[in-house]
């Protein structure tokens, strides 16, 4: 059993995670059509990593919100969605993508369908402060987007900016998640950071049947990852690759030159400053658990 599998059997885990499993069918089905089936398919496999963040991030004394979770999983699969499309993949945790079933008009309007019923959902709650959370965590998600397209293909890439679409793209709605859980807004962005270093070295390493993707995404795209960058600094011909050039055998150059024990070094570090902000709350073992999970996994 993997760690990650060992917290979600944490005691009162399987109820709360039903109660959001129900609450995201529920928010699809308020406007049956192709969008809702697609975007039915497409939260389909997921891990229900943020789920499960705001539930250990809830204090004690507190119900843990499952309308919260369930608008944090409905946009993070909306950006999903919209991803596969621009980056034309066609695998999404193992499965068939939402554009290569249905097309690209409807991935578009299953995206955004996705986003408005995350909103509609925590707009019913009646809870303002709540849904600014949410929408600023989606424009930071719009942002990290868009810097990464400006990044593309780029080997200059500064690590501090490859960081900073790491707290926009991923880290954000982390953060989001416990934030709208009441817990630690600067524990859930760290963490977000270090799941995202993890993702990226994953990348380069991991297998398509564990990861649901094909390894090397990220060098195909010309996505300037943390691995690929520090490679890139050391090897001209993963630079090249990097910009647009050959790829054929660039993932072994990059793991010779270290790269990714040194990416893993900084997602550890990530890992320690969320680890720092945990105090002695209700579930601190856990949210201790849940740092070394996001760094330790294969998927």
């Amino acid at each position: 059993m993997t760690l990650l599998a060992e917290l979600r059997a944490t005691a009162g885990v399987d109820e709360y995670l039903a109660d959001v499993e129900e609450g995201l069918q529920t928010a699809l089905a308020a406007y049956p059509g192709v969008a809702a089936e697609a975007g039915a398919e497409a939260l389909e496999g997921g891990k229900r990593l943020r789920p499960l963040l705001v539930f250990l991030a809830s204090p004690e004394g507190a119900a843990p919100p499952v309308e919260a979770a369930v608008a944090v999983e409905l946009v993070h699969m909306a950006t999903l969605v919209h991803d596969d499309l621009v980056d034309g993949a066609r695998l999404r945790h193992g499965r068939p993508s939402v554009w290569s079933v249905y097309g690209p008009r409807v991935a578009i309007a299953t995206g955004d369908y996705l986003f408005a019923r995350a909103f509609a959902t925590l707009a019913a709650t009646g809870a303002r402060d709540a849904v600014g959370t949410l929408a600023e965590a989606a424009v930071s998600l719009a942002r990290g987007e868009a810097l990464q397209r400006r990044q593309a293909h780029d080997p200059d890439t500064s690590i501090e900016s490859y960081l900073e679409r790491c707290a926009l793209k991923t880290g954000k709605l982390f953060e989001a998640a416990c934030r709208l859980a009441g817990g630690s807004g600067e524990f859930g962005l760290a963490l977000g950071i270090a799941f995202q270093i993890a993702d990226d070295i994953l990348d380069c390493t991991g297998d398509a049947a564990d990861t649901g993707k094909m390894p090397g995404t990220d060098l195909r795209e010309g996505t300037p990852t943390l691995p690929l960058l520090l490679a890139a600094r050391e090897d001209e011909v993963v630079r090249r690759a990097l910009a647009g050039g050959p790829l054929e055998g660039v993932l072994v150059r990059v793991a010779s030159t270290g790269a990714l024990e040194r990416s893993r070094e900084v997602a550890l570090e990530y890992a320690r400053r969320a680890r720092a902000q945990v105090d002695g709350g209700l579930r601190r073992e856990e949210l201790l658990a849940l740092t070394d999970a996001v760094v330790n996994r294969e998927r």
